[in-house]
């Protein structure tokens, strides 16, 4: 960055985030005069205008499966070629109103791109030598399914390995797969480190309803955004939150950076990395104390506030202050405008999923929804409405209760972390830094056969050097992906899988849409790819499954539509399907916890044997926490930074992309950096108790001195994870803390162009 640059960032943010243009706003809130004003675009589509094509072209229908946001698009095709010309936003789209960010407007690049795979391979070198066989299908399938039987019958089940990436519409299938086949170590890198905390917290506190996660952004009146930037990494949600601004709703941002969300923010919260706990505790003292809460909704819907009030008795702001950095002033005053808002949702991120208390933390901020009042209420957090769709995410789609109990307590971290590996979870999984070291040392059994379908294990999984040995022990990998990674260089046979471009998928999730399920629709064929789902029923028919599967991708996506009296192809005709919010829903039904209300203190945690009341613990690694530690490592490292370009370790095939982020940078303050000799945009060496890694210098005034962040999926030596140590995981989860570790950093004498 510039001098020029350094100079108009100081102007805009200066050395404290002002928030004085944003106090009458905040006071209408605070007494009770506050009212929102129309927002047209927010309320509606943004077009409805009919659009008029060249006579060359026509337009498909879609949804961008870049990421989790799954964003309806339009796709654009030459008539005569047959080929993508561009992606757009619809903007007749009741989700996006045509928003679209740059990984969808550059997915052409994907699809298109010189390096992707097209037929199956067979390694024919030594594993990592990059010498490969085309095959076909049958052969890679009947070499991969006849492997996995082979190593069943010579280890046991357990003695697989069967791990997955982040969600496409292909996940669930998998994991039915995997539970059929009795393997009890299925996982992915992100599980617990992504989501999971969040849903945990829904099933621990609501009893499995949803709340957590969705929100009334069009009818709220104050949005606490909490270690979540949707503009990098949710950008239906990013739309929507400034949509709820434009009407009037307050911002409160929780996060280390001076983020884009934080950046619109009426007040921000600058706080220590992996210290959110104690800020949480905080807002409910203040709330409890100062008697700013819903005592009818308490009373008649909740379990357990008497001893949630006698626990946060002594978490005042002041020692909430004192370690999250947060001027107690400030948390004071975000506390009574969140619970003195007419209506307010909480809305949460992979931040609170990736620290030492992940599960806690999302509990605390359940709480403080609850006893709020804002659970199911306009404006708050809600639930989604049911389209009639089959869910996907239902332990008896998954076949859950399939895996014998015998074998599922061989599952590799069974007893220690039982929100991850037993039923509570989600989806029932091993726990994978645990699993990695069973690899590693054969204890307590041997893994040597291992398939992973969309994901760059050697990348995307913390403390990747062991991941790269634990890797190089294996007998026998597949991997499925749409390119040769550094993971699929080390496999014996490597499926190649198709864009969401080349495939069809329905989509029916909280993180796109409260009111509809979504149709995407294929618009290319490219190569032998194929549809991971039809991937997964190739393999499913030869492990002998098959009546457990469907003929192909397309007739089980009839079969998800089923009930709706709809067929894929009805559906991608009506565009979407859709149902309204239920505003109050668990009057209904209650809660469906063991006391039949949300559970404020959780039985059902204490039945885990976890903290029934969220706690505050000091971070694994801190000034506070391991003095001498921090002498030799000084500096506090959040490494989880999304980058909006890219999605974790895709996107780099990309040139467009590329050009957006060239490099994986490690943001750091210029008096940090000044201090270290470290100049902007030189390369400089990241230490840690697990590893080390590069990154280029990326000044910024929106990071506290003694805080760096890097960039998560870059490859080899600036893969930023191999500085993420493990040994010490949240409790009943297993999550790896990687925000909030301590680090050093130096300059690395090397010319950099």
């Amino acid at each position: 960055m510039n001098q020029k640059k350094i100079d108009f960032a100081k102007k805009l943010i200066g050395r404290k985030f002002d928030e004085s243009c944003s106090e009458e706003l905040l006071q209408s809130i605070l007494n009770g005069t506050h009212s929102l004003k129309e927002n047209k675009r927010a309320g509606g589509c943004a077009g409805n205008a009919e659009r008029v094509l060249p006579d060359n072209e026509m337009v498909i229908p879609s949804v961008c499966f870049s990421c989790n946001s799954t964003c309806e698009v339009l796709i654009y095709k030459d008539k005569n070629t047959g080929k993508i010309i561009r992606v757009e936003g619809d903007p007749d789209s009741p989700q996006t109103k045509g928003r679209l960010c740059s990984k969808g407007l550059a997915a052409k690049e994907l699809v298109y791109s010189p390096k992707r795979l097209l037929k199956p391979l067979k390694r024919v070198g030594e594993r990592g030598e990059g010498k490969w066989k085309e095959i076909s299908w049958e052969e890679a399938l009947d070499i991969t399914a006849g492997k996995l039987i082979e190593y069943k019958e010579k280890y046991g089940p357990e003695g697989l390995a069967l791990l997955e990436g982040t969600r496409r519409g292909w996940s669930r299938v998998y994991t039915r797969m995997v539970n059929l086949f009795h393997a009890p170590n299925h996982g992915a890198a992100g599980w617990a480190q992504c989501l999971w905390p969040r849903l945990l917290d829904c099933n621990l506190t609501y009893g499995g309803a949803q709340y957590g996660e969705t929100f009334d952004f069009p009818n709220t009146h104050c949005v606490l955004a909490w270690g979540v930037n949707p503009a990098t990494c949710w950008g239906v949600r990013a739309g929507d939150i400034m949509d709820a601004k434009e009407r009037g709703a307050v911002l409160i941002a929780v996060d280390p950076y001076f983020s884009e969300t934080a950046a619109k923010a009426d007040i921000w919260l600058q706080i220590r990395p992996d210290t959110d706990m104690a800020l949480a505790l905080g807002f409910l003292h203040i709330v409890i104390s100062e008697n700013l809460i819903d005592e009818k909704f308490i009373r008649e819907w909740t379990y357990g506030y008497e001893e949630v009030k006698a626990h946060v008795k002594e978490y005042t702001p002041e020692w909430a202050a004192g370690i999250t950095g947060v001027p107690a002033d400030k948390i004071r005053k975000a506390a009574r405008v969140y619970a003195k808002a007419q209506a307010a949702c909480v809305i949460r991120g992979a931040a609170l999923d990736e620290i030492h208390d992940s599960v806690q933390v999302c509990r605390a901020t359940s709480i403080l929804a609850a006893i709020t009042g804002n659970i199911g209420k306009k404006g708050g957090n809600i639930i989604t409405s049911s389209r009639g769709d089959i869910s996907q995410n239902s332990h008896d789609f998954i076949y859950s209760a399939q895996i014998p109990e015998e074998i599922k307590k061989l599952r590799i971290g069974y007893d220690r972390y039982p929100l991850l590996t037993q039923e509570i979870s989600p989806v029932p999984s091993a726990h994978m830094p645990s699993l990695w070291e069973t690899v590693l040392t054969g204890e307590p059994y041997p893994i040597k056969c291992a398939m992973i379908f969309g994901s760059n294990a050697m990348v995307s999984y913390t403390n990747s050097d062991k991941i790269k040995e634990a890797i190089s022990k294996l007998d026998f990998l597949a991997v499925c992906d749409l390119f040769m990674t550094p993971t699929g260089e080390q496999a014996d046979i490597v499926f190649p899988a198709s864009s969401w471009l080349e495939r069809n998928n329905v989509i029916s999730s909280f993180q796109s849409s409260n009111s509809y399920t979504l149709i995407e629709q294929k618009a290319e064929t490219i190569g032998e790819s194929k549809h991971d789902v039809d991937i997964i029923i190739g393999l499913a028919k030869r492990l002998g499954l098959e009546k457990y599967f469907w003929e192909d991708s397309d007739r089980y996506y009839d079969y998800l539509l089923s009930p709706t009296g709809y067929t894929f192809e009805e559906a991608a005709k009506q565009r979407r399907l859709f149902k309204p919010i239920t505003y109050h829903a668990y009057e209904k039904n209650g809660f469906k916890t063991s006391t039949g209300k949300l559970e404020l203190y959780s039985k059902l945690a204490e039945h885990y044997h976890c903290d029934p009341i969220p706690t505050y613990t000091p971070s694994f690694q801190s000034f506070e926490s391991t003095p001498e530690l921090a002498e030799k490592y000084p500096l506090i490292m959040t490494a989880s930074r999304h980058e909006s370009a890219f999605r974790h370790s895709e996107n780099r095939h990309q040139p467009h992309l590329l050009e957006l982020v060239p490099k994986p940078y490690l943001y750091i303050n210029p008096d940090t950096a000044g201090k270290l000799g470290i100049a902007d945009g030189a390369k400089i060496k990241i230490e840690s108790t697990a590893g080390q890694a590069y990154a280029f210098a990326r000044y910024t005034e929106g990071l506290r001195e003694e805080v760096v962040q890097g960039t998560i999926g870059w490859p080899g030596e600036y893969n930023v994870n191999k500085t993420v140590p493990w040994g010490q995981y949240a409790q009943g989860v297993g999550t790896v803390c990687c925000r909030g570790y301590l680090c050093r950093v130096e300059p690395v004498n090397e010319q950099v162009y």
